[in-house]
C-alpha cells in the first residue's frame, strides 16, 4: 500500500546524494562526451553505452566496451573536460541547489555525496551550480567498487558516523537520493531508504526498482529542522509521486 497523506514528515540521521541526474541533469552532456569518444572507434556503440551506463563509473563502462582505453588518468581527463566542453547542455535538478544549501546551514554535517563520477567532474558540477561541497565527497577514485556495489554509500554513511546498526536500526537512519538503477541497488544494499528522483526514469520504473519515496524533483522537499537531542533531521515532503507506508514506522 502507498501513502496518500501530504505533507509527509520523516526524521533521519543523514542523507547521501548521487550527483548526475540527482543534483544536476548532466545526461545530455555525458551523452555528448560518449558520442565524441566513439567517433573514431568503429567497434564502440556510443548509443548503447549511453542507454545502459547511467549511474556507472565511466572507467567501468570503458573497461567493458573499450578496454584498451581503460586507464585511470585518461578517464579522469576525459570526465574532467565534460563540464567545460558540454556544460551548456546541463541544468540543475529543480530545487537541488536550495536543498543542498539548507543542508549546509545545519549545525552538524548531515549530508554527503557518493557519485560514480570522477572528483574533477563532480567538483566542477558543484562549482557550476555554486554549491558548497560537503565534507564527505566520495567519487569514483575513492572506492574499489563502483555502484551497484554498496561501497560508495557505505563509505558515505560510515564517514558521517552512521554505520549500519543491526541491533537498533532506528539509531542509524540514512536516506539515499538517487535517479538510476545502479545507485538504487547500491543504496538499498547499504541499508538505506531510497528517495527516487524521477528525472531519468519514470514513476513505474522507480517503483519497480524498490524506491521508498519518489518525487519529481527537489522542489517539494524541505528541511524542517535539526533536533540535537535525537540527532535527527526532519525532511518534509510537501508533495510526492509515491511513498511506502513503512516510512511512517521507520
Amino acid at each position: 500500500m502507498a501513502l496518500t497523506t501530504k505533507p509527509l514528515s520523516v526524521k533521519v540521521n543523514a542523507c547521501l546524494f548521487d550527483v548526475d541526474g540527482t543534483i544536476i541533469i548532466s545526461q545530455p552532456a555525458l551523452a555528448a562526451m560518449w558520442r565524441d569518444f566513439g567517433k573514431d572507434k568503429p567497434n564502440f556503440d556510443a548509443e548503447h553505452v549511453i542507454h545502459i551506463s547511467h549511474g556507472w563509473r565511466t572507467y567501468d563502462a570503458i573497461a567493458k566496451f573499450a578496454p584498451e582505453f581503460a586507464n585511470e588518468e585518461f578517464v579522469e581527463k576525459l570526465e574532467g573536460e565534460i563540464p567545460d566542453k558540454y556544460g551548456e547542455h546541463s541544468i540543475e535538478v529543480p530545487g537541488a541547489v536550495r536543498l543542498c544549501q539548507e543542508f549546509n546551514k545545519l549545525p552538524k554535517e548531515k549530508w554527503a555525496v557518493a557519485t560514480s563520477g570522477t572528483r574533477t567532474m563532480a567538483t566542477k558540477w558543484f562549482d557550476f551550480l555554486n554549491i558548497k561541497r560537503p565534507e564527505y565527497f566520495i567519487t569514483s577514485s575513492d572506492v574499489q567498487n563502483g555502484k551497484p556495489h554498496p561501497e560508495p554509500y557505505l563509505k558515505g554513511r560510515n564517514g558521517l558516523g552512521y554505520p549500519i546498526n543491526k541491533e537498533d536500526p532506528s539509531k542509524s537512519k540514512v536516506f539515499v537520493f538517487e535517479d538510476a538503477p545502479a545507485g538504487i541497488e547500491a543504496g538499498k544494499a547499504a541499508g538505506c531508504k531510497i528517495v527516487g528522483i524521477a528525472t531519468t526514469f519514470d514513476l513505474d520504473f522507480l517503483k519497480e526498482k524498490g524506491c521508498d519515496i519518489i518525487v519529481k524533483n527537489h522542489e517539494s522537499i524541505r528541511i524542517g529542522g535539526y533536533n540535537a537531542e535525537t540527532d535527527e533531521v526532519e525532511l518534509i515532503f510537501d508533495d510526492y509521486l509515491y511513498a511506502k507506508d513503512d516510512l511512517l514506522n521507520w
